[in-house]
Protein backbone atom coordinates (compact mmCIF):
# COMPACT_ATOMS: atom_id res chain seq x y z
CA UNK A 1 0.00 0.00 0.00
CA UNK A 2 0.87 3.37 -0.89
CA UNK A 3 2.97 5.35 2.26
CA UNK A 4 0.31 7.43 4.29
CA UNK A 5 3.06 10.37 3.94
CA UNK A 6 2.53 10.23 -0.26
CA UNK A 7 -0.94 10.11 0.43
CA UNK A 8 -1.24 13.16 2.66
CA UNK A 9 1.19 14.96 0.63
CA UNK A 10 -0.83 14.37 -2.40
CA UNK A 11 -4.09 15.54 -0.32
CA UNK A 12 -2.50 18.44 0.85
CA UNK A 13 -1.21 19.80 -2.58
CA UNK A 14 -5.01 19.06 -3.52
CA UNK A 15 -6.23 21.29 -1.24
CA UNK A 16 -3.23 23.82 -1.90
CA UNK A 17 -4.28 23.56 -6.04
CA UNK A 18 -8.01 24.28 -5.20
CA UNK A 19 -7.34 27.14 -2.57
CA UNK A 20 -4.56 28.58 -4.80
CA UNK A 21 -7.31 28.32 -7.86
CA UNK A 22 -10.24 29.91 -5.74
CA UNK A 23 -7.91 32.44 -4.81
CA UNK A 24 -6.58 33.44 -7.66
CA UNK A 25 -9.78 33.30 -9.38
CA UNK A 26 -11.52 35.24 -6.57
CA UNK A 27 -8.41 37.95 -6.97
CA UNK A 28 -8.92 38.50 -10.63
CA UNK A 29 -13.21 38.50 -10.71
CA UNK A 30 -12.99 40.91 -8.26
CA UNK A 31 -10.15 43.16 -9.96
CA UNK A 32 -12.63 42.75 -13.33
CA UNK A 33 -15.32 43.54 -12.30
CA UNK A 34 -14.58 46.63 -10.44
CA UNK A 35 -12.51 47.36 -13.95
CA UNK A 36 -15.82 46.64 -15.72
CA UNK A 37 -17.70 49.64 -12.99
CA UNK A 38 -15.47 52.01 -13.48
CA UNK A 39 -15.07 51.64 -17.57
CA UNK A 40 -19.02 51.91 -17.56
CA UNK A 41 -19.21 54.37 -14.98
CA UNK A 42 -16.99 56.49 -17.21
CA UNK A 43 -18.78 55.84 -20.34
CA UNK A 44 -22.05 57.03 -18.91
CA UNK A 45 -20.61 59.76 -17.08
CA UNK A 46 -18.79 61.13 -20.44
CA UNK A 47 -21.85 60.38 -22.10
CA UNK A 48 -23.90 62.86 -19.98
CA UNK A 49 -21.09 65.44 -20.02
CA UNK A 50 -21.03 65.36 -23.74
CA UNK A 51 -25.00 65.55 -23.85
CA UNK A 52 -25.02 68.49 -21.55
CA UNK A 53 -22.66 70.57 -23.13
CA UNK A 54 -24.63 69.81 -26.31
CA UNK A 55 -27.53 71.13 -25.21
CA UNK A 56 -26.15 73.95 -23.42
CA UNK A 57 -24.35 74.68 -27.36
CA UNK A 58 -28.03 74.24 -28.58
CA UNK A 59 -29.58 76.41 -25.97
CA UNK A 60 -27.07 79.51 -26.11
CA UNK A 61 -26.96 79.27 -29.97
CA UNK A 62 -30.44 79.59 -29.82
CA UNK A 63 -30.41 82.02 -27.31
CA UNK A 64 -27.41 84.21 -29.57
CA UNK A 65 -30.21 84.24 -32.62
CA UNK A 66 -33.17 85.46 -29.93
CA UNK A 67 -30.94 88.15 -28.69
CA UNK A 68 -29.85 89.22 -32.67
CA UNK A 69 -33.76 89.26 -33.54
CA UNK A 70 -34.54 91.31 -31.10
CA UNK A 71 -31.74 93.82 -31.56
CA UNK A 72 -32.87 94.07 -35.38
CA UNK A 73 -36.55 94.59 -34.38
CA UNK A 74 -35.65 97.18 -31.98
CA UNK A 75 -37.54 100.87 -33.34
CA UNK A 76 -36.22 103.31 -30.43
CA UNK A 77 -32.71 103.04 -28.86
CA UNK A 78 -31.21 101.12 -31.61
CA UNK A 79 -27.51 101.42 -30.71
CA UNK A 80 -28.43 100.58 -27.17
CA UNK A 81 -30.13 97.52 -28.29
CA UNK A 82 -27.11 96.84 -30.70
CA UNK A 83 -24.78 97.38 -27.60
CA UNK A 84 -26.32 95.07 -25.02
CA UNK A 85 -27.25 92.64 -27.91
CA UNK A 86 -23.54 92.40 -28.69
CA UNK A 87 -22.56 91.89 -24.99
CA UNK A 88 -25.01 89.00 -24.37
CA UNK A 89 -23.99 87.39 -27.97
CA UNK A 90 -19.85 88.00 -26.28
CA UNK A 91 -20.76 86.46 -23.01
CA UNK A 92 -22.78 83.47 -24.45
CA UNK A 93 -19.33 82.86 -26.57
CA UNK A 94 -17.35 83.52 -23.28
CA UNK A 95 -19.70 80.60 -22.01
CA UNK A 96 -19.55 78.19 -24.87
CA UNK A 97 -15.69 78.22 -24.99
CA UNK A 98 -15.45 77.84 -21.50
CA UNK A 99 -17.81 74.53 -21.44
CA UNK A 100 -15.76 73.45 -24.12
CA UNK A 101 -12.09 73.76 -22.70
CA UNK A 102 -13.34 71.83 -20.10
CA UNK A 103 -15.08 68.62 -21.50
CA UNK A 104 -11.84 68.56 -23.43
CA UNK A 105 -9.73 68.54 -20.58
CA UNK A 106 -11.92 66.01 -19.09
CA UNK A 107 -12.49 63.69 -21.65
CA UNK A 108 -10.41 63.17 -24.45
CA UNK A 109 -11.91 60.65 -26.68
CA UNK A 110 -12.65 61.49 -29.83
CA UNK A 111 -15.93 61.92 -31.80
CA UNK A 112 -14.34 61.94 -35.22
CA UNK A 113 -14.04 65.80 -36.20
CA UNK A 114 -17.39 66.64 -34.60
CA UNK A 115 -16.01 68.88 -32.26
CA UNK A 116 -13.75 70.57 -34.08
CA UNK A 117 -16.24 71.50 -37.09
CA UNK A 118 -18.63 72.46 -33.74
CA UNK A 119 -16.34 74.83 -32.78
CA UNK A 120 -15.14 76.30 -36.17
CA UNK A 121 -19.14 76.43 -36.80
CA UNK A 122 -19.21 78.60 -33.52
CA UNK A 123 -16.91 80.52 -34.18
CA UNK A 124 -18.14 82.01 -37.11
CA UNK A 125 -21.73 82.18 -35.96
CA UNK A 126 -20.52 84.10 -33.23
CA UNK A 127 -18.31 86.43 -35.45
CA UNK A 128 -21.67 86.94 -38.12
CA UNK A 129 -23.89 87.42 -34.74
CA UNK A 130 -22.10 90.25 -33.77
CA UNK A 131 -21.37 92.14 -36.92
CA UNK A 132 -25.07 92.48 -37.44
CA UNK A 133 -25.76 94.12 -34.46
CA UNK A 134 -22.23 95.60 -33.69
CA UNK A 135 -22.37 98.66 -35.05
CA UNK A 136 -26.01 99.39 -34.88
CA UNK A 137 -27.47 98.35 -38.73
CA UNK A 138 -28.66 101.66 -40.36
CA UNK A 139 -31.02 99.53 -42.45
CA UNK A 140 -32.84 97.14 -41.52
CA UNK A 141 -34.59 95.40 -44.30
CA UNK A 142 -30.53 94.71 -45.03
CA UNK A 143 -30.21 93.57 -41.28
CA UNK A 144 -33.23 91.29 -41.60
CA UNK A 145 -31.86 89.86 -44.93
CA UNK A 146 -28.73 89.24 -43.57
CA UNK A 147 -29.86 87.31 -40.51
CA UNK A 148 -32.02 85.07 -42.91
CA UNK A 149 -28.76 84.40 -44.84
CA UNK A 150 -26.06 84.49 -42.47
CA UNK A 151 -26.86 83.96 -38.66
CA UNK A 152 -29.79 81.77 -38.84
CA UNK A 153 -28.21 78.71 -41.37
CA UNK A 154 -25.40 79.07 -39.49
CA UNK A 155 -27.47 78.33 -36.62
CA UNK A 156 -29.23 75.61 -38.01
CA UNK A 157 -25.92 74.11 -38.96
CA UNK A 158 -24.86 74.23 -35.48
CA UNK A 159 -27.88 72.50 -34.30
CA UNK A 160 -27.43 69.61 -37.09
CA UNK A 161 -23.55 69.36 -36.34
CA UNK A 162 -24.72 68.58 -32.38
CA UNK A 163 -27.25 66.08 -33.84
CA UNK A 164 -24.65 64.47 -35.49
CA UNK A 165 -22.06 64.43 -32.79
CA UNK A 166 -24.39 62.94 -30.67
CA UNK A 167 -25.18 60.34 -33.27
CA UNK A 168 -21.61 59.36 -33.24
CA UNK A 169 -21.63 59.46 -29.08
CA UNK A 170 -24.34 57.06 -29.53
CA UNK A 171 -22.57 54.62 -31.47
CA UNK A 172 -19.43 55.18 -29.53
CA UNK A 173 -21.08 54.72 -26.72
CA UNK A 174 -22.88 51.77 -27.86
CA UNK A 175 -19.02 49.99 -29.35
CA UNK A 176 -17.66 50.64 -25.63
CA UNK A 177 -20.95 48.64 -24.26
CA UNK A 178 -20.79 45.50 -26.57
CA UNK A 179 -16.91 45.50 -25.92
CA UNK A 180 -17.59 45.33 -22.16
CA UNK A 181 -20.07 42.85 -23.05
CA UNK A 182 -17.70 40.96 -24.68
CA UNK A 183 -15.26 41.06 -21.94
CA UNK A 184 -17.75 40.10 -19.48
CA UNK A 185 -18.87 37.00 -21.56
CA UNK A 186 -14.61 36.27 -21.76
CA UNK A 187 -14.88 36.63 -17.96
CA UNK A 188 -18.17 34.26 -17.19
CA UNK A 189 -16.53 31.91 -19.66
CA UNK A 190 -12.84 31.69 -17.36
CA UNK A 191 -15.58 31.59 -14.12
CA UNK A 192 -17.10 28.64 -15.67
CA UNK A 193 -13.47 26.82 -16.74
CA UNK A 194 -11.95 27.76 -13.42
CA UNK A 195 -15.04 26.09 -11.77
CA UNK A 196 -14.76 23.25 -13.81
CA UNK A 197 -10.85 23.14 -12.72
CA UNK A 198 -12.02 23.38 -9.18
CA UNK A 199 -14.56 21.37 -9.27
CA UNK A 200 -12.40 18.51 -11.23
CA UNK A 201 -9.58 18.62 -8.74
CA UNK A 202 -11.85 18.47 -6.04
CA UNK A 203 -13.61 14.99 -7.53
CA UNK A 204 -10.09 13.67 -7.95
CA UNK A 205 -8.91 14.54 -4.17
CA UNK A 206 -12.67 13.11 -3.30
CA UNK A 207 -12.06 10.22 -4.86
CA UNK A 208 -8.47 9.36 -3.67
CA UNK A 209 -9.77 10.37 -0.70
CA UNK A 210 -11.81 7.78 -0.90
CA UNK A 211 -10.15 5.47 -1.91
CA UNK A 212 -7.81 5.61 0.81
CA UNK A 213 -10.01 5.32 2.90
CA UNK A 214 -11.46 2.12 1.68
CA UNK A 215 -7.97 0.71 1.64
CA UNK A 216 -7.60 1.84 5.40
CA UNK A 217 -10.85 0.67 6.36
CA UNK A 218 -9.88 -2.92 4.44
CA UNK A 219 -6.00 -2.94 6.49
CA UNK A 220 -8.24 -2.21 9.27
CA UNK A 221 -10.77 -4.87 9.18
CA UNK A 222 -7.80 -7.39 8.46
CA UNK A 223 -5.89 -6.45 11.42
CA UNK A 224 -9.29 -6.53 13.15
CA UNK A 225 -9.43 -9.98 12.01
CA UNK A 226 -5.88 -11.30 12.78
CA UNK A 227 -6.32 -9.57 16.09
CA UNK A 228 -9.61 -11.87 16.52
CA UNK A 229 -7.84 -14.78 15.05
CA UNK A 230 -5.21 -14.45 17.29
CA UNK A 231 -7.00 -13.80 19.85
CA UNK A 232 -9.22 -16.82 19.70
CA UNK A 233 -6.37 -19.09 19.26
CA UNK A 234 -4.60 -17.78 22.63
CA UNK A 235 -7.92 -18.22 24.21
CA UNK A 236 -7.69 -21.97 22.95
CA UNK A 237 -4.30 -22.18 24.06
CA UNK A 238 -5.00 -20.74 27.31
CA UNK A 239 -7.80 -23.05 27.66
CA UNK A 240 -5.66 -25.93 26.38
CA UNK A 241 -2.79 -25.09 28.95
CA UNK A 242 -5.15 -25.25 31.58
CA UNK A 243 -6.95 -28.24 30.80
CA UNK A 244 -3.08 -29.81 30.08
CA UNK A 245 -2.80 -28.46 33.65
CA UNK A 246 -5.42 -29.97 35.27
CA UNK A 247 -4.75 -33.09 33.59
CA UNK A 248 -1.30 -33.50 34.54
CA UNK A 249 -1.87 -32.54 38.25
CA UNK A 250 -4.80 -35.26 38.08
CA UNK A 251 -2.35 -37.79 36.97
CA UNK A 252 0.34 -36.61 39.42
CA UNK A 253 -2.02 -36.57 42.28
CA UNK A 254 -3.26 -40.33 40.88
CA UNK A 255 0.11 -41.65 41.32
CA UNK A 256 0.99 -40.30 44.42
CA UNK A 257 -2.23 -41.84 45.80
CA UNK A 258 -1.82 -44.84 44.19
CA UNK A 259 1.93 -45.88 43.72
CA UNK A 260 3.49 -43.97 46.67
CA UNK A 261 0.64 -44.13 49.19
CA UNK A 262 -0.07 -47.14 48.88
CA UNK A 263 3.82 -48.06 48.89
CA UNK A 264 3.94 -45.93 52.01
CA UNK A 265 0.88 -47.75 53.40
CA UNK A 266 2.46 -51.35 52.94
CA UNK A 267 5.54 -50.13 54.77
CA UNK A 268 3.58 -49.06 57.47
CA UNK A 269 1.95 -52.50 57.41
CA UNK A 270 5.30 -54.33 57.34
CA UNK A 271 6.63 -51.97 59.89
CA UNK A 272 3.77 -53.26 62.47
CA UNK A 273 4.51 -56.57 61.77
CA UNK A 274 8.10 -55.89 62.81
CA UNK A 275 7.01 -54.09 65.46
CA UNK A 276 5.36 -57.14 66.83
CA UNK A 277 7.89 -59.73 66.30
CA UNK A 278 10.62 -57.73 67.85
CA UNK A 279 9.36 -58.85 71.20
CA UNK A 280 11.40 -57.54 74.52
CA UNK A 281 14.55 -56.03 72.44
CA UNK A 282 13.67 -52.35 73.51
CA UNK A 283 15.79 -50.52 70.68
CA UNK A 284 14.95 -52.18 67.69
CA UNK A 285 10.61 -51.75 68.90
CA UNK A 286 11.88 -48.07 69.49
CA UNK A 287 13.83 -47.79 65.66
CA UNK A 288 10.72 -49.55 64.14
CA UNK A 289 8.29 -47.25 66.35
CA UNK A 290 10.34 -44.43 64.65
CA UNK A 291 9.94 -45.72 61.17
CA UNK A 292 6.52 -46.10 61.41
CA UNK A 293 5.55 -42.47 62.56
CA UNK A 294 8.14 -41.29 59.86
CA UNK A 295 6.47 -43.67 57.20
CA UNK A 296 2.59 -42.16 58.36
CA UNK A 297 4.16 -38.81 58.48
CA UNK A 298 5.08 -39.14 54.61
CA UNK A 299 1.88 -40.62 53.92
CA UNK A 300 -0.35 -38.24 55.45
CA UNK A 301 1.95 -35.27 53.36
CA UNK A 302 1.41 -37.63 50.04
CA UNK A 303 -2.38 -37.56 50.92
CA UNK A 304 -2.51 -33.88 51.73
CA UNK A 305 -0.31 -32.49 48.52
CA UNK A 306 -2.48 -35.21 46.51
CA UNK A 307 -5.70 -33.30 47.68
CA UNK A 308 -4.07 -30.38 46.76
CA UNK A 309 -2.97 -31.24 43.21
CA UNK A 310 -6.40 -32.57 42.12
CA UNK A 311 -8.94 -33.30 45.40
CA UNK A 312 -11.07 -35.74 44.65
CA UNK A 313 -13.00 -34.99 47.18
CA UNK A 314 -14.07 -32.47 44.30
CA UNK A 315 -15.42 -35.08 42.20
CA UNK A 316 -16.87 -37.24 45.26
CA UNK A 317 -18.54 -34.46 47.67
CA UNK A 318 -18.54 -31.26 45.62
CA UNK A 319 -17.65 -28.41 46.05
CA UNK A 320 -18.37 -26.49 49.62
CA UNK A 321 -16.55 -29.46 51.26
CA UNK A 322 -13.77 -29.14 49.52
CA UNK A 323 -13.30 -25.61 50.06
CA UNK A 324 -14.03 -26.30 53.91
CA UNK A 325 -11.56 -28.54 53.70
CA UNK A 326 -8.75 -26.45 52.09
CA UNK A 327 -9.79 -23.46 54.02
CA UNK A 328 -9.28 -25.63 57.28
CA UNK A 329 -5.68 -26.75 56.02
CA UNK A 330 -4.93 -23.25 54.99
CA UNK A 331 -5.54 -21.82 58.29
CA UNK A 332 -3.53 -24.34 59.87
CA UNK A 333 -0.42 -24.00 57.48
CA UNK A 334 -0.36 -20.08 57.57
CA UNK A 335 -2.06 -19.23 60.82
CA UNK A 336 -4.75 -16.81 58.54
CA UNK A 337 -8.32 -17.03 59.60
CA UNK A 338 -10.51 -18.21 57.23
CA UNK A 339 -14.22 -17.94 56.93
CA UNK A 340 -16.52 -19.82 54.28
CA UNK A 341 -19.60 -18.13 53.16
CA UNK A 342 -21.65 -20.03 50.13
CA UNK A 343 -25.06 -19.54 49.20
CA UNK A 344 -27.58 -21.70 47.28
CA UNK A 345 -24.44 -24.76 46.77
CA UNK A 346 -26.67 -27.61 47.79
CA UNK A 347 -26.97 -28.53 43.61
CA UNK A 348 -23.44 -29.28 41.92
CA UNK A 349 -22.15 -26.77 39.72
CA UNK A 350 -20.55 -28.03 36.07
CA UNK A 351 -17.06 -29.31 36.99
CA UNK A 352 -15.09 -26.94 34.87
CA UNK A 353 -16.97 -24.03 36.96
CA UNK A 354 -16.49 -26.24 40.26
CA UNK A 355 -12.69 -27.15 39.32
CA UNK A 356 -12.09 -22.61 37.81
CA UNK A 357 -13.71 -21.88 41.69
CA UNK A 358 -11.37 -24.00 43.72
CA UNK A 359 -8.58 -23.35 41.64
CA UNK A 360 -9.32 -19.33 42.06
CA UNK A 361 -9.46 -19.74 45.34
CA UNK A 362 -6.72 -21.40 45.96
CA UNK A 363 -4.12 -18.94 43.56
CA UNK A 364 -5.94 -16.06 45.77
CA UNK A 365 -5.06 -17.47 49.08
CA UNK A 366 -1.92 -18.68 48.19
CA UNK A 367 -1.39 -14.41 46.75
CA UNK A 368 -3.18 -13.89 50.67
CA UNK A 369 -0.34 -15.82 52.24
CA UNK A 370 2.44 -14.37 50.02
CA UNK A 371 1.96 -10.81 49.86
CA UNK A 372 -1.28 -9.45 52.12
CA UNK A 373 0.32 -9.98 55.45
CA UNK A 374 -3.29 -10.75 56.52
CA UNK A 375 -4.95 -12.29 59.72
CA UNK A 376 -8.30 -13.05 58.27
CA UNK A 377 -9.42 -13.78 54.89
CA UNK A 378 -13.20 -14.39 54.06
CA UNK A 379 -14.58 -16.05 51.12
CA UNK A 380 -18.07 -15.93 49.38
CA UNK A 381 -19.69 -17.96 46.92
CA UNK A 382 -22.96 -17.19 45.42
CA UNK A 383 -24.96 -19.12 43.20
CA UNK A 384 -27.31 -17.01 41.04
CA UNK A 385 -29.87 -17.82 38.76
CA UNK A 386 -27.59 -17.58 35.75
CA UNK A 387 -24.03 -17.30 37.44
CA UNK A 388 -22.21 -18.34 40.12
CA UNK A 389 -20.18 -15.16 42.17
CA UNK A 390 -16.67 -15.60 44.45
CA UNK A 391 -15.31 -13.36 46.51
CA UNK A 392 -12.13 -13.49 48.34
CA UNK A 393 -11.50 -10.92 50.87
CA UNK A 394 -8.61 -9.87 53.22
CA UNK A 395 -7.45 -8.09 56.03
CA UNK A 396 -4.23 -7.07 54.40
CA UNK A 397 -2.30 -4.32 53.61
CA UNK A 398 -3.27 -4.01 50.17
CA UNK A 399 -3.14 -4.01 47.04
CA UNK A 400 -0.43 -1.41 46.45
CA UNK A 401 1.05 -1.70 49.28
CA UNK A 402 1.56 -5.01 48.80
CA UNK A 403 3.20 -4.78 45.25
CA UNK A 404 5.44 -2.09 46.25
CA UNK A 405 6.74 -4.28 49.66
CA UNK A 406 7.08 -7.55 47.85
CA UNK A 407 8.05 -6.94 44.16
CA UNK A 408 4.43 -8.41 43.14
CA UNK A 409 2.70 -6.95 40.52
CA UNK A 410 -1.20 -7.10 39.55
CA UNK A 411 -0.60 -8.89 36.59
CA UNK A 412 1.72 -11.39 38.12
CA UNK A 413 1.26 -15.10 36.85
CA UNK A 414 -1.39 -15.87 39.39
CA UNK A 415 -3.41 -13.33 38.57
CA UNK A 416 -2.75 -14.14 34.87
CA UNK A 417 -3.79 -17.34 35.89
CA UNK A 418 -6.99 -16.67 37.03
CA UNK A 419 -7.53 -14.30 34.80
CA UNK A 420 -7.00 -16.76 32.14
CA UNK A 421 -9.22 -19.32 33.73
CA UNK A 422 -12.32 -16.72 34.12
CA UNK A 423 -12.04 -15.68 30.49
CA UNK A 424 -11.80 -19.16 29.71
CA UNK A 425 -15.31 -19.74 31.03
CA UNK A 426 -16.52 -16.57 29.27
CA UNK A 427 -16.73 -14.71 33.21
CA UNK A 428 -15.56 -11.55 34.56
CA UNK A 429 -12.20 -10.55 36.50
CA UNK A 430 -12.24 -8.01 39.09
CA UNK A 431 -9.12 -6.94 41.79
CA UNK A 432 -9.68 -3.76 44.41
CA UNK A 433 -7.60 -2.62 46.91
CA UNK A 434 -6.31 0.25 48.71
CA UNK A 435 -3.45 0.73 50.94
CA UNK A 436 -4.11 -0.48 54.33
CA UNK A 437 -7.69 -1.57 53.76
CA UNK A 438 -7.20 -4.88 52.42
CA UNK A 439 -7.55 -6.57 49.33
CA UNK A 440 -10.70 -7.59 47.42
CA UNK A 441 -11.21 -10.28 44.04
CA UNK A 442 -14.55 -10.72 42.53
CA UNK A 443 -15.15 -13.34 39.53
CA UNK A 444 -18.48 -13.97 38.33
CA UNK A 445 -18.62 -17.06 35.90
CA UNK A 446 -22.00 -17.73 33.71
CA UNK A 447 -24.08 -20.56 34.29
CA UNK A 448 -26.49 -20.47 30.86
CA UNK A 449 -24.94 -21.95 28.79
CA UNK A 450 -22.80 -24.81 30.94
CA UNK A 451 -26.43 -26.30 32.59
Amino acid sequence: MRPPTTIKAALLTGFLVIFTVWLASTAYFTEHLAETQERSAAIHARHTRAHELLFAVRSQVLLGSIYVRDALIEADGASTAAAVAGDHLRTLQAQVNQELEQYKAIDSVDEGNGWMRLEDELRDYWDAAVRLVVPAPDDRAVAQRRLHTEVIPKRDAIVYLSDEIRQVMAENAAREQRELSEANRLVRRTIWETTAIAVVVGLAIAMLSTWYVRRLEVTVREEHAEVERSRQELKHLSGRLVQAQEDERRAIARELHDEIGQALTAVDVELAVAEGAVGMDGRAAAAIHEARTVAQRALGGVRDLSQLLRPSMLDDFGLPDTLKWYLRKFSDRTGVRTELVDDRLSDRLPIDVEVCVYRVIQEALTNVSRHAQATACRVFVQRLASSVIVTVEDDGVGLQAAGAGTGARRDGLGLVGIRERVSELGGTFRIEGKSSKGTRLTIELPLTTRA
